[in-house]
């Protein structure tokens, strides 16, 4: 029986995507995150108010680590990062439940929204499907290249193809008592990168030239220099169901998933699991130092056991499940985290020295005089590739007039790099994730005043997160931007006594947590005629370190829920409501892992001028004990007179001190609305959200970065610092028909603000994941500016997914359908390095204060033909056209105003920028990419499809 158009007793937001509408519109986008099995996660920003973000659906102004992922109730988050841990294709889902807010007490542990796939069943008829779907990367349309200034190599990523094919097959084994579902997908990504060398263009006089729209320099591609690589990975997913009914009053089920995922190596660039994408954008380094290995497993079992009595008065509902990930990234010749030989065995290094032709008082500086400084070449740092002319990029005096300041300078790098990474691949880790889970859920109908579905129930979740990690050769050196030194930019390691360095090659940790909760609800029908939804949660989280002791207690969740609907009719077909809720947030392991446990880490200044120095640590012998970059001589002295440590600074430290009073991480959310049914199967709707932080769970540091505490910023022992904010505000209306009579529109227009200085558990700014221990608020150096328009605001949202199909006769129909998205930029940042976190972690200016970026449209058409080839058998071909007008908008742009230390600018404004001076007082080198494009929207694809259902 379908669903009432209207639901009026329930006061939840959100979107219901069902088969029809997940086969018919084309949602999935083919090169997002899980695009290429077209995951259930892929489809839920289809949802009124949701959005993509670099690591999935956000929705309602929060970040997709904070939504809870179920698959038929087993929950499947990343125990480490809260992120989705198994990406499941809606080839086996029966239907995708996404639940944006207003959601009762059986939901919790989550900030964000709820979004449940359910999988499809087996039945007394046998039914299946067999499929394959293709996006050819030779069929894009005309692709607009970011363009950077001052780099020598130039990488263009193209599309190669995208495409999944599989089975499934459901039916039973014994009538009316055992059913089977099951089912088997391949999915492969494949993309092109292809990177050339180029070098400045100089006019007959010597002078380099200008282009006059962009302010580019001008370059020319140097003849057999171009490159050619592929990013590629390849995902299975099996799954397997068994539905058993001895009797009509008890059901039992068990379900199993199992999703290996490999990329990268021999040759070839991985995928980030996380984000979906290549694992690099622009190939600044070299092969052994920018790419990995990858392997990403999910394994998934559930019991499930339904018994309900014989007057339908009481149901239970007892769910047993297991959810495991292994993500392991090895170098690509093999060598794995621990190793001492290989690419594992050798140091990651990043060259950044930048321009300075200006002197302290503001004088033009000439070659050979002091403080001159160019980048470095790009023959400095890597061999001229065998094909190119010899002595290509060999250094020459030009002529160069500066399109900012008009200042004619003087240069010699003809082919420059502003950064490049070479030697070994960095981080390496070998991690296990587990996720045990038991639940009991009761409900009874009743009456008294009214109609009652009173609901009840009690939850246990043990998760558990192995984490064995390191950096190649021990550790990250990253060069000052003025070349006169290199920093132990990253390395695992602790003080045995003064200025006495104990360098660990890696760090395994094993650490755990267990929650328990329990929830009572109650939706009353009070006489028929208003409907009272109301309800207490409660959880309590204990983390442990890797010792086993208690890390961190957070009980006390307390979850109210209420929510009043009225129906104006009396008859089902409209419904005004309210709702209030708070929502508590489950802390993901990786915070137990790296404050609870301990990250040890410290950090030296290896002097890079001189005889002897540590110029390159890539040199031979150069990391080998007394070597130029391991000895103390070359250490400069970074402490104080009287301070025990001359040469070494504590950059991480091990346990993280924690508020004995800390309270969980929440928000709390006010939704109103009212829905109408317009005509048969169709409603019309507006709703109000207003969500906002509680507390949040951070890492701080008084001390920069000596010793941190973690607690809730603004409170307790954080009382002095700001308190984390963010406030989404969400006025949408949306108007809905469910497939019927031949055609469905689902559409919806949003207008939002979201506002404050914590976008949620990870940095859009520069990707870091690490829930609760983002950088934030790590440093009293960088609290300044923080607040302001967050990443995720923009103004206006339009969607609109559409499907129809006309009946040709004979068997025969033709689908017609299609989806429209309008969505206005969102804010810009001007942001600066800082010596001990890296780039982007300043706001030199308040935050969100960059001009906006622009307006983008998407316009894509679906067509299909469907043939009925004998009954119960029919055959779907169809074609889907992303971006079909192939719009080129600008998505973001670099906000990098400087490579440069600089400390913020208290409520600066962009005339201040004039004046503004690095750490040390010295004049700031402009980025001259800031503000340049980095990303476009994706040309037009076209994906084609054909299935066999019978």
């Amino acid at each position: 029986m379908p669903a009432p158009t209207v639901d009026v007793g329930s006061s939840a937001t959100g979107l219901s995507v069902d088969r029809e509408m997940a086969q018919r519109v084309p949602i999935a986008i083919p090169t997002g995150k899980g695009a290429a099995n077209r995951s259930f996660e892929a489809i839920a920003e289809a949802t009124p108010g949701a959005r993509n973000d670099t690591y999935g659906t956000s929705i309602a102004g929060t970040t997709s680590p904070e939504n809870k992922y179920y698959v038929d109730g087993l929950s499947v988050n990343d125990p480490g990062f809260g992120l989705n841990g198994t990406g499941l294709s809606v080839e086996f889902l029966e239907e995708v439940r996404i639940e944006a807010g207003g959601y009762m007490p059986e939901h919790g542990r989550s900030t964000g929204g709820v979004i449940n796939a359910v999988t499809k069943s087996g039945s007394n008829q046998f039914h299946g499907n067999v499929w394959a779907y293709y996006t050819p990367g030779q069929l894009e349309g005309r692709r607009e290249i970011a363009r950077r200034e001052g780099d020598a190599i130039v990488t263009e990523r193209n599309l190669n193809w995208i495409g999944d094919a599989g089975f499934d097959l459901g039916g039973r084994l014994i009538k009316d008592k055992l059913w089977f579902y099951g089912g088997v997908s391949i999915a492969r990504t494949v993309y092109d990168l292809t990177s050339s060398w180029n070098r400045v263009a100089l006019d007959p006089q010597g002078n380099a030239l200008i282009d006059p729209e962009t302010k580019f320099t001008v370059t020319e591609r140097i003849a057999g220099t171009t490159q050619r690589f592929k990013a590629q990975g390849t995902t299975v997913q099996a799954i397997g169901k068994l539905t058993y009914s001895p009797n009509k009053r008890n059901t039992l089920e068990l379900l199993a998933i199992y999703a290996p995922s490999l990329s990268g190596g021999n040759g070839t660039y991985g995928m980030n699991a996380q984000t979906g994408q290549p694992e690099v954008l622009n190939l600044v380094g070299d092969y052994g130092a920018l790419a990995r290995k990858y392997r990403d497993n999910a394994t998934d079992l559930q019991f499930k056991w339904n018994w309900r009595d014989d007057e339908g008065k009481w149901n239970f509902d007892t769910i047993l499940g297991w959810h495991h990930q292994l993500n392991q990234r090895n170098a690509v010749d093999g060598s794995r985290v621990g190793d001492t030989t290989g690419l594992a065995g050798t140091p990651s290094v990043i060259y950044r020295q930048t321009n300075n032709f200006y002197g302290a008082d503001g004088s033009l500086l000439e070659p050979g005089m002091p403080g001159y400084r160019e980048v470095h070449s790009l023959t400095d740092l890597t061999p001229l590739p065998a094909g190119a002319p010899a002595g290509a990029c060999d250094p020459m005096m030009y002529g160069y007039t500066d399109p900012t300041t008009m200042d004619a300078q003087t240069r010699s790098v003809v082919c420059p790099i502003r950064q490049w990474t070479a030697g070994g691949p960095g981080l390496l880790y070998d991690r296990r994730l587990d996720r045990l889970q038991a639940r009991e859920i009761v409900t009874r109908l009743a009456r008294g005043a009214g109609h009652h579905v009173i609901k009840f129930g009690v939850d246990f979740e043990y998760t558990q997160y192995n984490s064995n990690r390191g950096y190649s050769g021990n550790q990250i050196y990253r060069e000052s931007t003025n070349g006169t030194n290199f920093a132990d930019f990253r390395m695992y390691s602790f003080l045995n006594g003064p200025d006495e360095a104990n360098v660990i090659r890696n760090l395994n940790w094993n650490v755990m947590s267990t929650t328990i909760g329990g929830f009572i609800q109650d939706s009353w029908s009070i006489m028929d005629k208003v409907t009272l939804n109301a309800g207490l949660r409660y959880d309590a989280q204990h983390l442990f370190s890797g010792d086993r002791t208690l890390a961190m207690a957070l009980p006390n969740q307390f979850s109210p829920r209420v929510g009043l609907i009225w129906d104006p009719t009396y008859s089902g077909k409209a419904k005004l409501f309210v709702n209030y809720a708070r929502f508590y947030q489950s802390v993901p392991l990786n915070l137990a892992d790296r404050a609870g446990t301990g990250e040890p880490g410290l950090q030296s200044f290896h002097n890079a001028v001189g005889p002897g120095a540590c110029s390159d640590p890539l040199a031979p012998g150069a990391n080998e004990p007394g070597g130029a970059c391991t000895t103390d001589a070359n250490r400069l002295l970074i402490g104080g007179p009287a301070d025990p440590d001359q040469r070494w600074a504590l950059a991480s430290a091990g346990k993280t001190p924690i508020d004995p009073r800390l309270k969980p991480q929440s928000s709390d959310e006010i939704v109103a609305g009212g829905e109408y049914e317009i005509i048969t199967d169709t409603r019309l709707g507006l709703q109000y959200t207003h969500r906002w932080l509680h507390r949040a769970i951070e890492d701080m540091s008084r001390d920069e970065a000596a010793t941190y505490f973690i607690g809730n910023p603004g409170y307790g022992i954080a009382k002095d610092f700001p308190k984390a904010k963010r406030v989404y505000d969400a006025a949408t209306l949306f108007i809905e028909k469910r497939f019927a009579k031949h055609w469905m529109i689902t559409g919806s227009y949003t207008l939002s603000w979201l506002r404050g200085n914590l976008a949620g558990l990870f940095r859009p700014e520069t990707g870091q994941l690490d829930p609760n221990t983002t950088s934030d608020f790590d440093l009293i150096s960088l609290l300044e500016n923080r607040s302001g328009y967050l990443p995720g605001d923009t103004r206006h949202s339009f969607k609109i997914f559409a499907a129809g199909e006309i009946v040709l006769g004979n068997g025969q129909f033709l689908r017609l359908g299609g989806a429209f998205r309008a969505r206005s930029g969102g804010p810009t940042n001007f942001l600066a390095s800082h010596v001990l976190y890296g780039f982007d972690e300043s706001f030199i200016l308040p935050r969100g204060t960059g001009e906006r970026l622009p307006w983008n449209f998407s316009i894509d058409p679906t067509i299909g033909y469907t043939k009925i080839l004998r009954k119960d058998l029919r055959l779907t071909i169809s074609m889907d056209v992303f971006n079909v007008a192939n719009f080129q908008q600008v998505l973001a742009i670099d906000e990098r105003y400087t490579f440069d230390e600089v400390n913020p600018i208290k409520g600066g404004t962009s005339a201040d920028l004039a004046n503004a001076t690095t750490t040390d007082g010295s004049p700031i080198t402009v980025n001259p990419n800031f503000g340049n494009p980095t990303l476009y929207q994706q040309p037009r694809q076209f994906r084609f499809g054909v299935r066999l259902s019978f």
